[in-house]
């Protein structure tokens, strides 16, 4: 019985990239025909469409559920809602988002180690096939990322699972050092990131994953590992596509302006109403409330919103994450929602115009559907690369390129923002977290900058746990990781374990 069990998964688990036909759009799940394991992996274009099926597990993680936990239980802004992840009463028997986001990530991975591994055996010519295998191998490396500064140490393996051996193994594996993983996929991306192509991701058909995309998951994993210099060698790559900063518009930012010029990686959205459709409720949890089947929301009519969308409770920002803007930064009413059009909401004007502001335009979707929406979600920025390239700067005691790096984003928003010395390397380092706070709410990074930087627990309980007395009460040191789900350690046949849950 329990072959007969492990041969259906591994039927299931090794066949995806030969269900994956050529696509339409290359990023959407649309998979038009079905073929044998020996009729795939033959030319060129079935190797792409088994990289496509790749990207299709990426719209199952960078969503709500990973949008709260990464900015809705940080120092910037909480959700008084009753979800556990957002009042941190997660555990192994009730993880919260973090069970899909493992089984999405693994899928992700079983996916890239089946096509990496069907296109090194290919036909297709040595020069393209390494660019081929650099996508597959750079899309492997970002869901490690994800696994890894969102549960630690967790189980590592590349082989594609095509025999019932290596799916026993597979599921018996314990957790492998977040250090190691991080080590040896930088590593990889290393010899592979100059295959890809040395473009902005949005000058790449389809907006696959550029050489950028390989070269900020080298940086962004060298810093977990305080490896800076190697950050640093790998963000002037980047810096060398995407020269300065000023040349991209700070409207490019907003959500529903997709595959932007400054944007390094955005995870594929759409919605048609007579179409395809992927969408996301990561605008729910942004938008101003809204009075019945109108397009009033919170005492202002925008008809860009429409009159069909249905807003769940908004993020709050922190009181201290409103007192890090200047009243006349550009990106303090994109960001926090005070008015729209120069009318203002009702809240922020209550309590004697003291209330809180909702979370600003950039979040928005116009024509949400319910609770649908197709903007895509932006993970990885320019002006987030040369903030790392000021962080890696100022760690290596290179102050005028930290200098310099920090000042192209803050004279983005204004030219008076620039600093005119360095203050020093710990007030440098200040400036950063703060800078990173003010450019970046909402694209996935504050919590595991916050873990990075080892002042996860510190920073929530100072600022919004003494605004949310739920996250007050329940706030613990090692809610920095998520727990590995009860079942998952059940299935490892006990080779997992969460011994900060567990106190073991």
């Amino acid at each position: 019985m329990m072959k007969k069990k492990l041969s259906t998964i591994l039927l299931a688990l090794t066949t995806f990239s030969l269900l994956v036909g050529a696509c339409k759009n290359a990023l959407l799940e649309d998979p038009n025909s079905f073929v044998t394991p020996g009729q795939f992996f033959n030319n060129e274009n079935q190797c792409i469409a088994a990289l496509n099926g790749c990207y299709i597990p990426l719209t199952s993680i960078f969503n709500s559920g990973l949008m709260l936990t990464n900015e809705a239980t940080t120092d910037l802004a909480y959700l008084n809602s009753s979800y556990i992840d957002t009042k941190f009463e997660i555990s192994p028997a009730n993880p919260g988002m973090g069970q899909s986001l493992w089984t999405q990530s693994y899928k992700g991975i079983m996916f890239c180690n089946a096509a990496i591994e069907g296109i090194e055996k290919s036909p297709v010519d040595e020069v393209r096939k390494k660019a081929l295998v650099a996508e597959g191998v750079t899309l492997r490396a970002m869901y490690y990322y994800v696994l890894t500064s969102t549960f630690g140490d967790v189980p590592f393996y590349t082989e594609n699972v095509s025999t019932l051996e290596i799916l026993q193994k597979v599921t018996r594996l314990g957790r492998t050092s977040a250090v190691q993983i991080r080590k040896t996929l930088v590593e990889e991306l290393q010899g592979y990131a100059a295959a890809l192509p040395a473009k902005r991701t949005s000058d790449v058909i389809d907006n696959r994953v550029s050489g950028s995309v390989a070269y900020l998951l080298i940086a962004k994993m060298a810093m977990w590992n305080k490896d800076y210099p190697t950050a640093l060698t790998a963000l002037k790559e980047i810096q060398k596509v995407y020269g300065q900063l000023i040349q991209y518009p700070y409207i490019d930012t907003y959500f529903r302006n997709k595959n932007t010029p400054e944007s390094i990686f955005e995870v594929q959205f759409t919605w048609s109403a007579a179409g395809l459709k992927k969408t996301s409720s990561v605008a729910c949890y942004f938008t101003p409330a809204k009075s019945g089947s109108t397009d009033t929301y919170d005492g202002i009519s925008i008809p860009e919103l429409g009159t069909k969308a249905n807003p769940f409770a908004s993020i709050t920002p922190s009181a201290y994450f409103m007192s890090l803007y200047e009243l006349d930064d550009p990106r303090r009413n994109i960001i926090l929602g005070y008015t729209y059009e120069d009318k203002w909401f009702k809240r922020p004007q209550s309590a004697n115009g003291t209330g809180k502001p909702w979370m600003g335009a950039k979040f928005w979707c116009p024509g949400m559907d319910n609770v649908a929406d197709g903007n895509n979600q932006k993970v990885f920025r320019y002006a987030d690369a040369l903030l790392l390239m000021a962080e890696c700067a100022n760690e290596t005691e290179d102050f005028s390129l930290a200098l310099a790096s920090i000042n192209e984003v803050k004279g983005r928003a204004s030219v008076d923002y620039k600093l005119t010395t360095h203050p020093g390397k710990a007030e440098f380092f200040e400036e950063i977290k703060k800078e990173r706070a003010r450019e970046l709410m909402g694209e996935y990074t504050r919590k595991w900058d916050l873990v990075r930087w080892g002042i996860f627990y510190d920073a929530v309980k100072a600022t919004t746990a003494t605004e949310f007395v739920d996250i007050n009460n329940n706030l613990r040191r090692y809610h920095e990781y998520y727990p590995i789900s009860d079942s998952e350690v059940m299935r490892s046949s006990g080779n997992l374990s969460n011994p900060a849950y567990t106190g073991q």
